[in-house]
């Protein structure tokens, strides 16, 4: 072979080796730019989705609604208490019992034993006394608690249901969420659970009270 022809042909297989590098490191860039960039992405929504804060209910104020702002009072939470441990149908036992015991003094007086006297007047002052006068100290203990760590409630009333604030804590209470509205001459209760109400005294209410009426009546609670 020519020396001449062969000094060409190893300049053709070098440039050849030469050329396939430069594809060879061409490509290896390609292939890496989509991974950073996903990898970016991805931990640019994770950063967002961490620093999401919760969302407080939602509530549309609007003119003449009614707002209700204090302490919870003694006298309205025991009220509630009384009102549905003893003259409601929850409270029918009660009755019951208490009535039994006091007929079977009555009516048995001279045929009882001094012990048996002794032990129906203990049960007759169990039910008289004392259960409605710990149902007293219990709601006395719960509401001065209450005072005392500075716990007030907020409530606002209008058409589009109720919004309940207590310290940094909302929650929002549409009016199906309402089963039942009693009203009595110096309060109303609006229960959420046949255990469970709001009770709101007319004496704090105010020349709200008539607005407060108009509401329940317009949710078809009245």
């Amino acid at each position: 072979m020519d020396p001449n022809e062969k000094n060409n042909q190893e300049e053709e297989i070098l440039k050849a080796e030469t050329a396939d590098e430069a594809d060879s490191a061409q490509s290896g860039v390609m292939s890496e730019a989509p991974d950073e960039a996903i990898g970016t992405q991805n931990d640019t929504t994770s950063g967002t989705d961490a620093q999401e804060a919760p969302t407080e209910p939602e509530f549309e104020h609007e003119e003449g609604e009614v707002c209700l702002s204090g302490p919870l009072r003694f006298r309205d939470l025991f009220a509630f208490r009384l009102k549905y441990s003893y003259f409601s149908i929850n409270g029918a036992a009660y009755w019951i019992i208490t009535v039994l015991i006091l007929a079977c003094l009555l009516m048995n007086w001279n045929n009882y034993e001094i012990k048996t006297k002794v032990l129906l007047f203990v049960l007759l002052g169990i039910m008289v006394i004392y259960l409605p006068g710990n149902a007293a100290l219990r709601t006395l203990q719960y509401t001065t608690m209450l005072k005392a760590e500075g716990i007030t409630v907020t409530y606002v009333v209008n058409r589009n249901g109720i919004l309940v604030t207590q310290g940094e804590q909302k929650e929002v209470l549409g009016w199906d969420m309402i089963r039942k509205v009693k009203e009595t001459g110096k309060r109303f209760y609006l229960y959420v659970m046949k255990n469970s109400a709001f009770v709101f005294g007319k004496d704090l209410l105010g020349d709200q009270t008539e607005a407060l009426r108009g509401y329940l009546k317009g949710a078809g609670k009245m």
